[in-house]
């Protein structure tokens, strides 16, 4: 049957290669997925949860920015399939360790436009705001930066970077339907 896939194991975590101003990695390890939404397998199952968190932190979304291709028309999404994630450097899951139940909340609500999550108005110009990211948010960023030494200062200016690099991608799309 030209149907049958055939004994096939879902990945532990699973990405859109099409994305838009959200940014979430989810745990799956239960749906199989194909076309639209990639597997990603993890080694070691003990450091799922690292390698969870870390894809979902705003540092890898700007190494998505970075990477992706940017795809307009009606609206901006950026591009990025598996070849381009293959090469995206990630911290090594053995280099923290997380409190599950602290970061428990980010991956049991509503994830919200990077904007929000950050904490900036994306009408105003980024770099006159300081970011202000959600609570849960902040500590799993703040993890990360710890473990890379990111002074204050490096920490606001990824904030920026990712935020200024998703807004001009929108604001690229909203210039073209004029």
């Amino acid at each position: 049957m030209w149907w049958n896939l055939g004994q096939r194991k879902p990945g532990d975590l699973s990405y859109s290669y099409i994305i838009g101003d959200i940014h979430k990695i989810p745990i799956n390890q239960i749906v199989v997925v194909d076309n639209n939404l990639f597997d990603i397998f993890v080694n070691s199952n003990d450091k799922l949860y690292e390698v969870a968190y870390f894809l979902n932190s705003v540092l890898f979304r700007l190494f998505l920015e970075i990477n992706g291709r940017e795809m307009t028309g009606d609206f901006t999404v950026l591009k990025i399939q598996i070849f381009e994630i293959m090469d995206i450097s990630i911290l090594n899951p053995n280099a923290f360790r997380l409190d599950l139940n602290k970061f428990h909340s980010l991956f049991n609500r509503e994830i919200h436009s990077i904007f929000n999550e950050i904490g900036f108005d994306k009408t105003k110009p980024i770099r006159e705001q300081q970011p202000n990211p959600l609570p849960d948010r902040k500590a799993l960023d703040d993890i990360i930066f710890d473990v890379l030494g990111l002074t204050e200062e490096e920490r606001k200016e990824v904030y920026w970077a990712t935020a200024e690099l998703v807004k001009n991608r929108l604001d690229k799309a909203r210039s073209l339907k004029k």
